[in-house]
Order: C-alpha cells, then sequence, then structure tokens
C-alpha cells in the first residue's frame, strides 16, 4: 500500500516538471500552457471570517474594465458552477490583450435569475464600452400611492425642522411580495503570483489568495488588494475578487409583559414595522449614491405564534416579521446622538441613518424608533466590538431582535445574533431622555 502510493505521487511529479519544462521550451505554440487571466472569488468579509461563496452565492457576473475605465469585456458563472470547489473564470489573450492593466469589478446574487415577484436589483452603465463611473445597481422601489399587500399607505404627518412636507410626500415603498435577492459587490482585488498556484497546470483546482482586512478610523477598508491587474503576455495572471454582502435580515419579534394576562395577547396585524433609508442606489465602488429617495421597507412575512397555558401559565402570543433591506451605512462619525428614541415624524428627519419604526396600526402612533444601524452595532460581543461598527454592519446580515412591550411602549430590547444573546433594556420616556444601556449577565 506504501509503495503503491510513493510511485503514484512521484508519477505526478514527473508528469507536472515535464509540463512546465515543454512551457519553457515553447516559443510559438502556448496551447497547452496557462495563460491570459484566470479569476476565482472569495466571499469570507463576514463576521464568521469563513469562505461561504460555494453555499450562498448563485449567479455572478465579471466586469473587465481597461485603462481608460471602459468597460471591455464581461462574463458570468451560474449555480452549477458556483457550487463547486475551484470555480473560476479565464478570458485568453485573444479576449483580453497582453501588455494591459485592467480593472476588475464583479457582481453577484443568490439566485442565477431574478425572482418573478417583488423588488428587483436593476444594473445601468454595464454594456460595452461604458464608462465604470457610469455603472449604478437600482433596487427597485414605487411612489407612495403604491398598493403593497393590499395596503394603501396614506400621508400622515410633518417632517418638521426640515420643512412643512408631508412625512411620507418624497417616500417611496419597496416591494414586499417577496423577499430581496441578496446582492454581493465587489470589495477588493488580490494578486497570486504564478509560483503561489502549485496547480496552475490544471485550472479547476485554482485556489484563491489569502485576503487580508482590517479597519480604518474613517470606517473605510484596508486590504491586501489592489485596484488594477496587469496581464503579461505569455504568462497566466491570477487574481481573487473578494466580495462584500449588501443585502441584509432582520427579523423581528414583539411580545408584551403586562401585569394583566390578557393584555399580553400580541398580534402581528396590530402593529407596523418599517425601516426607512436612504439606501435605494449603489455606484461602481459600492457607495450608496442617490439619497434623494428614501425608502420605506416593511416586512415581506408577518406571522403570530400562540401559546396557550393552564390554570397555573399563562397563555401568551407573540407577533413576528422579517424584513431585508438594501445596504446599511453608518453615516454618523460620532454616535452620541444616535442614542435618542424615536418617538414622532419629526425625529425622523433628524436622522441621518436608517430609522426603524413600530407603530399601532389603528392610529399611527410610534411606541417605538431607533438609529437602526446604532442599535444593530450594538449586538456586538466582547471580540465583535474590536470592529468598526461599519465593518461589522458589512460582515453580519442576520439579525433578530425582540421587543418587550410594556404598558404602551417598548421597555426592553433582546438581540440574538448567531448564538450568542445579548439583553439590553431600554428606559422609554416620554421626554426626550438618553437611553441608558444596563447590560445582564
Amino acid at each position: 500500500m506504501n509503495v503503491r502510493l510513493i510511485i503514484q505521487r512521484s508519477w505526478v511529479a514527473v508528469v507536472a516538471a515535464l509540463a512546465l519544462s515543454s512551457c519553457d521550451m515553447m516559443t510559438e505554440s502556448l496551447d497547452d500552457c496557462p495563460t491570459g487571466l484566470y479569476v476565482t472569488f472569495v466571499y469570507d468579509y463576514n463576521i464568521q471570517r469563513a469562505d461561504m461563496l460555494k453555499d450562498h452565492v448563485g449567479g455572478l457576473t465579471l466586469y473587465v474594465y481597461d485603462e481608460s475605465d471602459r468597460l471591455v469585456a464581461s462574463k458570468s458563472m451560474g449555480e452549477s458552477q458556483l457550487s463547486r470547489y475551484g470555480s473560476y473564470i479565464h478570458f485568453s489573450e485573444q479576449e483580453l490583450a497582453p501588455d494591459h492593466t485592467y480593472r476588475l469589478m464583479a457582481i453577484a446574487q443568490q439566485h442565477e435569475t431574478l425572482p418573478l415577484m417583488g423588488a428587483k436589483y436593476r444594473m445601468t452603465g454595464n454594456t460595452a464600452g461604458a464608462d465604470w463611473h457610469q455603472f449604478f445597481i437600482n433596487l427597485d422601489h414605487d411612489a407612495k400611492t403604491t398598493n403593497i399587500r393590499g395596503t394603501r399607505y396614506e400621508v400622515r404627518g410633518t417632517m418638521g425642522s426640515r420643512g412643512t412636507r408631508s412625512a411620507y410626500n418624497d417616500y417611496y415603498y419597496v416591494s414586499n411580495l417577496e423577499p430581496l435577492d441578496t446582492l454581493w459587490h465587489t470589495l477588493t482585488t488580490i494578486i497570486s503570483p504564478a509560483d503561489e498556484q502549485p496547480m496552475q497546470l490544471y485550472p479547476s483546482m485554482l485556489t484563491p489568495a489569502k485576503c487580508e482586512y482590517s479597519w480604518q478610523r474613517d470606517g473605510s477598508i484596508r486590504t491586501n488588494g489592489q485596484e488594477k491587474v496587469s496581464l503579461v503576455s505569455g504568462e497566466p495572471t491570477y487574481a481573487t475578487v473578494a466580495l462584500i454582502r449588501d443585502t441584509k435580515q432582520l427579523n423581528i419579534t414583539l411580545r408584551a409583559v403586562n401585569d394583566n394576562p390578557a393584555d399580553n395577547m400580541v398580534r402581528d396585524e396590530d402593529y407596523t414595522v418599517e425601516i426607512i433609508d436612504n439606501n435605494s442606489q449603489l455606484d461602481c465602488e459600492n457607495n450608496l449614491s442617490n439619497p434623494a429617495d428614501t425608502l420605506v421597507y416593511s416586512p415581506y412575512r408577518q406571522w403570530t405564534t400562540t401559546f396557550v397555558g393552564t390554570s397555573q401559565v399563562a397563555s401568551e402570543s407573540a407577533a413576528h416579521y422579517d424584513l431585508m433591506f438594501n445596504r446599511l451605512l453608518y453615516k454618523n462619525a460620532s454616535v452620541t446622538d444616535d442614542q435618542y428614541a424615536i418617538l414622532n415624524e419629526a425625529d425622523i428627519a433628524k436622522s441621518r441613518n436608517a430609522v426603524l419604526l413600530i407603530r399601532k396600526k389603528d392610529t399611527g402612533e410610534i411606541i417605538f424608533g431607533i438609529n437602526l444601524p446604532y442599535i444593530l452595532a450594538s449586538g456586538r460581543n466582547y471580540q465583535e466590538r474590536y470592529y468598526h461598527y461599519q465593518e461589522y454592519l458589512d460582515r453580519e446580515y442576520d439579525y433578530r431582535l425582540q421587543f418587550i412591550i410594556r404598558g404602551a411602549r417598548v421597555d426592553e430590547i433582546q438581540f440574538f445574533i448567531g448564538t450568542h444573546v445579548h439583553i439590553i433594556p431600554w428606559a422609554i420616556r416620554e421626554q426626550h431622555e438618553v437611553l441608558e444601556v444596563r447590560g445582564k449577565k
């Protein structure tokens, strides 16, 4: 058994050596040798710090821009390719001229084709010859009168200090018929030297380059990547495009804790849950680029669960809401002003960041509202607190919040993120007070 294994390994080594030497000796034909651009992809910029590309991404398109930032080539991969390790895209020297420099940009989604219903991400500026800065990704959204799930949203309230226009005059609604298709954008590009690809004769065995990330005080990400890729005639170039996930998932649970057990029956149809943000459009660098369109996200699924007790155990129910939303940016350098509750329409206008609102359905009264990036970043555990606020928001993508209602107000917030549970009680008052965070063990 051991002798046979040694012989097989030796034979593979001899074949590889002969193939390498044959490529070195070739002067006219390089058909059997790796040349051109080989691109692999990785999605490890997440809270688990693990490459989840194979399990999460179902469709991907790679765009290549020349020195003038004009789109000169593009190729796509579907779920059948992305579900295997070692997936790559190859451009030959006939497709991309060597001895030139190129910029790579990859856009990926969870599904190979767009879902039939619901809001979709639509790309513009991605035709041949288009300038890199003309590339945009737009999330579908409609004017306030759009009928979503049979509900016609009405104009109510004023925007306060920013004018007398109606609260929903300039708001647009994202369809909640279906979940959003998860979107990934380019984070960085890493170049691998050819001698670091031990199986360069077998491209199906290519391995992504190792990505390194660190956050800066201004919220930007420093990586070991570079903006441009240089191709050399007759030689292979190996690049890895690292992806960042833009679409987030949030599950919200409402429970009531009151002295009278009859007041603890909570139904999902009794409340309206909304996220309000200016994040309808992303540009070529994954920045939010169209702050004029304020979007309202509402749950794409909501339901009620009920627990039937006995004479010794009280019955209760809980309302659940699932929401998805586009990339969340923390726009404040300081969080001092983000710790205030948002309890009226005027407070929405004061927030530069996304706002999470919980209203009574029958009256429209806000029973709780808060700066969404702040409250989500507050759920970091000890190790995750080393992340900058924005880095944490970009790495994490699956949030679960539970709100405890006592009387007519939210009295406590519980975080359920990953395998960790974080409990933060909030003292909510009618007057504007700083919300005090008191940790529990």
